[in-house]
């Protein structure tokens, strides 16, 4: 069978070059990766790991993924910021306004309805988690000098999800359900 030749656009080189750069940052060969990415449940050997930083191998989601996560980063991290027309930029958020994780979870939280005799610190807990989910900054490429956006500390944030949905759900398991059933919701809260 014969093999495709891959050549990688801007994305993948980019990517390429910042895996290696987040490697050789934390003082790391290209095997010692390769090991965190099969202890991670992703095994990859060392000429793998080699051929991903050459931009000779072409990175799946779940490679960013994991790779992501050996090296401490969010895969946003590994990827070039997207160039978009000044008019479709955000602008940036203010230190006290909402993320979209808060966001988000703000519009679910008013789609719940009465949460009268819910125990309140859910809330305020489930709004923390996604203030936590949120928070990031934007961090120059070494390479191409493009924004990345980061999180304060990727490493924690498969677990500020994971603690976030337990809390919503503690939310819609304990909510009160009155026969109005107002909350477009249906029958989640009887669940």
């Amino acid at each position: 069978m014969a093999t495709r030749s891959f050549q990688p656009g801007a994305a993948g080189e980019h990517t390429a070059r910042t895996v290696a750069a987040e490697r050789e940052a934390r003082g790391w060969e290209q095997r010692e990766l390769a090991e965190r990415l099969t202890q991670a449940g992703r095994p990859m050997s060392q000429p793998i790991v080699s051929r991903i930083e050459s931009g000779t191998r072409r990175i799946d989601v779940d490679d960013l993924v994991a790779l992501a996560a050996a090296l401490g980063v969010s895969p946003a991290a590994l990827l070039p910021a997207v160039e978009a027309d000044e008019a479709d930029v955000p602008r940036r958020r203010r230190r006290n306004e909402p993320g979209p994780v808060e966001l988000a979870l703000a519009d679910d939280i008013e789609n719940l309805g009465d949460l009268i005799g819910m125990e309140p610190t859910h809330a305020a807990v489930a709004h923390r988690l996604a203030r936590q989910m949120d928070g990031h900054h934007p961090v120059p490429c070494d390479e191409c000098g493009a924004s990345v956006y980061v999180p304060n500390d990727a490493k924690i944030l498969p677990n500020l999800a994971r603690e976030l949905r337990a809390t919503v759900a503690a939310l819609v398991e304990g909510r009160a359900v009155d026969d109005d059933d107002d909350d477009d919701l249906g029958d989640l809260g009887g669940i």
